[in-house]
């Protein structure tokens, strides 16, 4: 067997190069271990695999597969993949998208096109995730990084206090790798977040959202629709066009205190969306579902997350980045994942070895940084301002102002920095 033999014993040597004891009984084969081959976590194998580090992704299902959302790529996250060099695996083969539509609150429309900028291209995509996941992880792979899918991991080794390895079962057999360095890009359920105490359980930073595919929308195409509806207030509703035949992923979601208080059923604000609201309604009348309804837990605004413990770091869903305006995740994973890999490669140029400890170096402080400010304020204006009677008058207002209809789409996509 081999270095990437994950069901045999562990080997000493690997390209004649002994692997250094990391912990008991253990051999440490790679420099960094990444939980997760999301878009978090093949964005970090990625950059650190152009740099030569000995990555390891374990994913605990095989591509393509599916994964609940709503599949939109923003602006801000289409130019990270075209800094990625991504562009021609993209163009031409989705659906690109250059405008927003938001009604519902009332009789008014809001439709604005995504403003020119020079950071920021004028378009998103709108991609399947079986799709867009699969184009990353062939991308990090490609790209020198080790991945071993169906390896489920059920937690993080520790020893002293800092995780050095991970622990992991695959075709039923259960083994354990070590490095300096682990990343968690393993979703909103985090387990080595769970395991290690990082996952804060507050309501305010935790939403739910379900969606369905469905043939035969009408009236789809160019546009992202968001349908702040008075009939699943304070929740919202989509409409994302997959392509331009009438493919769509259609969905709802809410704030989970929202859910709370309120006692909302999402299923049943799905039924009411798709078939009793004046703006999707029409659209649904001769669409068909080609898939179950499925949901997914989101975690917001970085405060569902501690994000760091010595020897391990957090990113993506793990970190409680979504958008806490938008629910959008993909971005900030992209970004998360950029930023992890940074922050591991600045480790080995400070000290000349792989090492994480956030006192020495906080990557939450990072995040913090360049997040908190634009977070804090989403998470309270959802709050306090996801209501009929914010909304009805928000959105007349901006349907009739063109430089708030700009200002509301770069807003809702962050189109800054």
């Amino acid at each position: 067997p081999g270095r990437g033999d994950l069901k045999g014993p562990r080997l000493c040597t690997y390209n004649g190069r002994v692997a250094i004891p990391c912990c008991e009984g253990g051999l440490m084969e790679y420099d960094v271990i990444i939980s997760g081959g999301g878009p978090a976590g093949a964005t970090a194998a990625y950059y650190l695999s152009r740099f030569d580090v000995n990555v390891l992704v374990l994913e605990k299902s095989s591509f393509p597969r599916e994964k609940v959302c709503g599949d939109g790529i923003a602006p801000r996250a289409v130019r990270n993949l075209y800094r990625m060099g991504l562009r021609e695996r993209l163009d031409g083969r989705f659906n690109k998208f250059h405008g927003f539509r938001f009604a519902g609150a009332g009789r008014s429309m809001v439709e604005t096109m995504i403003p020119p900028t020079p950071r920021f291209p004028d378009h998103g995509y709108i991609i399947r995730r079986s799709d867009f996941d699969k184009i990353l992880i062939d991308y990090a792979r490609e790209n020198g990084a080790e991945v071993r899918e169906n390896c489920r991991v059920t937690g993080p080794l520790v020893e002293g206090g800092r995780v050095v390895g991970v622990r992991a079962v695959r075709d039923g057999s259960e083994f354990e790798v070590c490095a300096p360095v682990v990343v968690g890009a393993d979703g909103p359920h985090s387990t080595l977040g769970k395991k290690m105490g990082l996952l804060v359980n507050d309501p305010l930073y935790l939403g739910v959202s379900i969606r369905q595919y469905f043939e035969g929308v009408e009236g789809i195409g160019d546009y992202l629709e968001v349908y702040p509806d008075r009939a699943v207030s304070p929740g919202s509703g989509w409409v994302f066009p997959v392509n331009r035949d009438g493919l769509a992923n259609v969905g709802v979601g809410a704030m989970l205190y929202h859910i709370r208080r309120d006692g909302i059923d999402l299923h049943e604000f799905f039924d009411v969306l798709i078939n009793r609201t004046p703006f999707v309604a029409p659209k649904m009348r001769n669409a068909r579902p080609v898939s179950p309804l499925r949901g997914a837990l989101l975690r917001v605004g970085l405060g569902g997350s501690l994000v760091e413990c010595p020897g391990m770091i957090l990113i993506g869903d793990a970190a409680s980045m979504t958008n806490p305006v938008s629910g959008e995740g993909i971005t900030y994973a992209l970004e998360t994942g950029e930023m992890a890999a940074q922050h591991i490669l600045d480790s080995r140029y400070k000290s000349g070895a792989f090492h994480i400890d956030p006192e020495e170096d906080s990557f939450r402080r990072k995040l913090l940084d360049r997040y908190q400010h634009y977070f804090n304020h989403g998470v309270m204006s959802i709050k306090w301002g996801n209501r009929t009677s914010f909304m009805r008058p928000l959105l007349a207002f901006t349907s009739r102002n063109d430089y708030f209809r700009r200002y509301l789409v770069r807003s809702l996509m962050y189109l800054k920095h």
